[in-house]
């Protein structure tokens, strides 16, 4: 009786281990799958801790006509316009799909048109019109950018960035009757602008090189306040505050630009399996 017993309880133990071995492997196979998983996710992200980048961008443009715009009775004799745009970005990456840092912008703008019609002898007792207006606006924005890789080979990138950011800005306006002959002076505005805000946007980042990339960025959208002074020819008019919405999802708003990827110099350490 007791060598039976000693011998059912050999069994039962052979059968509990028997049964046990596929749940262990199954275990093992389901850990080393989540470590080849993970691995293969860290490869699909060419970016790393410590890594650093920096980019930007130019442009400018000019239209010039003459006589070649006629609008509602109004002969615009001449059109001169002209702008540039300087644009920068630099930051740091905290891990794999996140990074911090700056970017900013520049614009200039200048618009001269001459026009011609019958109720401007009325209106500002002239035969013609000329108006003058010059922009300028400068922004920088402190950013966080969390990236999203699109695709298994690392190349194609969407990024969500939220941000603070300070913004400067003026713009100068005047109007004078007969140019080129008397130039009277009509009326001058300047308006100075500072502001603060918080916001959004969205962008990708597409790499067309090992460590260049194409970078495609929307406009920021959220919460700005303004603070305004406003001069009407040398007379100051006062301070003006709104806190207004902004959005920038609009075609005009994008910013495109080429950007480079400084690799990191911490040495990188491939995960065993």
């Amino acid at each position: 009786m007791i060598n039976t017993h000693i011998n059912t309880k050999h069994i039962v133990f052979f059968i509990v281990v028997l049964l046990s071995i596929p749940n262990i492997v199954s275990a093992q196979d389901s850990l080393r799958f989540k470590k080849v998983k993970n691995l293969e996710m860290k490869k699909q992200s060419r970016f790393e801790k410590g890594q650093i980048f920096a980019g930007g961008n130019l442009s400018f443009g000019e239209v010039t006509g003459e006589n070649d715009y006629i609008v509602a009775n109004v002969d615009l004799l001449n059109v001169d316009k002209s702008n540039i745009n300087v644009s920068f970005v630099g930051g740091y990456f905290l891990n794999r799909l996140t990074s911090v840092g700056l970017r900013g912008n520049y614009g200039y703008s200048k618009s001269d048109q001459v026009m011609e019609a019958d109720f401007l002898n009325i209106a500002f007792n002239a035969t013609t019109y000329k108006t003058q207006n010059l922009k300028d606006k400068f922004e920088v924005h402190t950013f966080m950018r969390n990236y999203v890789p699109m695709g298994s080979s690392g190349n194609f990138y969407i990024f969500s960035e939220t941000s603070l950011y300070y913004l400067k800005s003026t713009n100068y306006q005047r109007a004078t009757r007969n140019p080129g002959m008397n130039d009277e002076n009509i009326s001058t505005i300047f308006a100075n602008s500072n502001g603060l805000g918080v916001g959004v946007s969205l962008g990708t980042t597409f790499f067309s090189a090992e460590r260049f990339a194409f970078e495609l960025q929307l406009g920021t959208t959220g919460l700005e306040v303004l603070w305004k002074d406003i001069e009407k020819d040398r007379v100051e008019q006062g301070t003006s505050r709104k806190i207004s919405f902004r959005n920038g999802l609009s075609v005009l708003n994008i910013q495109m630009g080429f950007t480079y990827y400084i690799p990191s110099f911490k040495k990188q350490i491939t995960p065993k399996l």
